[in-house]
């Protein structure tokens, strides 16, 4: 509709424009302006006369005009042309000033729900940075903080600052003293962040944070449940991986026991010769321990020749080398031990005798002993006296020295457990070793102590040679303690 009203005014404009120009001119009379039927048909005009010119353009303007008014009444009966104009430019207006009201609308929706969700985004972020700031925190200097002005302290803190401003500033106080950059760092951005809420925005995000707390504190509780469960399972695979190595290691000595058996086998003419010959005529305590070294250090020599032990490794080597000694020291244990064979064997009889005598009469509060009191409760120490009763089972000097050394840690243990506050010292270990070795009363103590002189003294060093020290003072001491009182 809108074109063709466009295309009407354009024609009555232009026919307005050629009457009037021909009205000006004075072509055509007023009278012509509107033309009626009779000038039309029947006017006769001379031939000169340009009338009949001007009358036929007029006519066909007047059939254009009638073809256009047909037109306009069959598209708008009841409306003229510039209504319909008119009408729809308004519309047209209309419809634009809806689509900006609509766009404005939009915009602002927009804004209002970026500024929303803007809001939302800083709120969970300052709640994330204030949890990792709570984690990090002193839970002592919040309660000292809020009661600083009770005391007569003077407070120098913004009034407009909440608690939790108050709090990070003190943190950050801490963090600054203790030169913390990266905690520095991360209380300023978090103060950065809470400060730009207000008082009611800051409970909110405390109850929050606790609701949170709350919520996690089932599945706190269920990790902490699969951290025991966890812990334990640990355990006992440690404990079973101990029992694992110990096996391989039981495994490992044995097999090399029989790779040992197997070697001296083939030695057994150079040992018997060894035995019967060269070392049962030697006297003197020194010859018979030089003697013993250089065989063993030949029987050492004849094992790296040996293609078995070609690709052993170190720890295989020194289990071979144990494994050689005590079978070389199991088949001279009574020369070795007893060297003066009887006199040996009544002196020892006579020592157990008088330390026999002696278990019946002293006890751990003897005046002899001066065992400290605070010690008293773990007497008579029977874990350390069992110990100390299986030194007859080994041969070597090196194993009875490993013996004795178990029975003076475990009586250091027993001590340190009675008395957590203080480490035991000689004075306080000697007293107690004497007891045990009075109740325990090992056999032939006296031969022990010399056959260890003689033949590993020389290898005693660090923790053995203290120990060692000390248990022959002991057994010197025992000597001289009176039976009769």
């Amino acid at each position: 509709m809108v074109p063709l009203n466009f295309e009407i005014c354009a024609l009555f404009k232009s026919y307005l424009l050629i009457r009037l120009w021909d009205y000006a001119t004075g072509v055509i009379l007023t009278s012509e302006l509107i033309p009626t039927k009779e000038t039309n048909s029947h006017s006769p005009f001379p031939a000169d006369d340009p009338s009949p010119r001007l009358t036929a353009q007029a006519q066909v303007a007047e059939d254009i005009l009638d073809k256009y008014r047909n037109a306009i009444k069959r598209t708008s009966p009841s409306e003229g042309a510039m209504a319909n104009y008119e009408s729809a430019g308004d519309n047209h207006h209309k419809d634009l000033n809806k689509e900006r009201i609509g766009l404005d609308d939009a915009v602002a929706q927009c804004y209002s729900a970026g500024h929303n969700r803007a809001s939302v985004f800083s709120y969970r972020d300052a709640k994330k940075k204030l949890r990792l700031a709570l984690c990090s925190a002193d839970s002592v200097a919040f309660p000292v903080l809020t009661h600083s002005t009770r005391n007569g302290l003077p407070d120098h803190t913004d009034p407009e600052d909440n608690e939790i401003v108050c709090f990070l500033k003190v943190q950050i106080a801490e963090a600054i003293n203790l030169q913390d950059k990266n905690l520095m760092a991360q209380l300023q951005e978090t103060m950065r962040c809470v400060c730009r809420f207000d008082n009611r925005t800051c409970r909110k995000l405390l109850a929050s944070i606790a609701e949170d707390y709350r919520k996690r504190a089932p599945y706190i509780a269920y990790l902490t449940r699969c951290r025991q469960g966890l812990q334990t399972t640990q355990a006992h695979l440690e404990r079973l991986l101990q029992r694992v190595l110990r096996d391989k290691e039981v495994a490992n000595r044995y097999f090399t026991t029989v790779c040992v058996r197997l070697l001296l086998e083939s030695k057994e003419k150079k040992i018997r010769e060894f035995i019967q010959g060269d070392f049962q005529k030697l006297t003197a305590a020194d010859d018979k321990t030089a003697q013993v070294e250089d065989f063993l250090q030949f029987l050492y020599g004849a094992m790296a020749q040996d293609v078995i032990w070609q690709n052993a490794s170190e720890e295989q080597l020194q289990d071979a080398q144990l494994a050689i000694e005590r079978s070389v020291m199991n088949r001279i244990f009574k020369l070795a031990f007893y060297p003066n064979q009887d006199g040996d064997i009544l002196r020892d009889q006579v020592l157990h005798e008088h330390i026999q005598r002696l278990s019946k009469v002293v006890t751990a509060n003897h005046r002899a002993l001066q065992i400290p009191e605070v010690y008293l409760r773990e007497a008579p120490w029977p874990s350390a006296q069992s110990e100390i009763r299986t030194i007859s089972a080994y041969k070597t000097p090196r194993d009875k020295v490993q013996c004795i050394l178990r029975m003076c840690s475990t009586i250091m243990n027993l001590l340190s457990l009675a008395n957590e506050d203080s480490v035991p010292g000689a004075d306080d270990f000697v007293p107690v070793l004497v007891f045990v070795l009075i109740k325990a009363n090992p056999p032939c103590l006296l031969s022990t102590v010399q056959y260890i002189s003689s033949f590993y003294a020389s290898c005693l060093s660090g923790e053995e040679s203290y120990w060692w020290m000390q248990f022959t003072a002991a057994v010197e001491f025992i000597k001289t303690i009176d039976d009769r009182k």
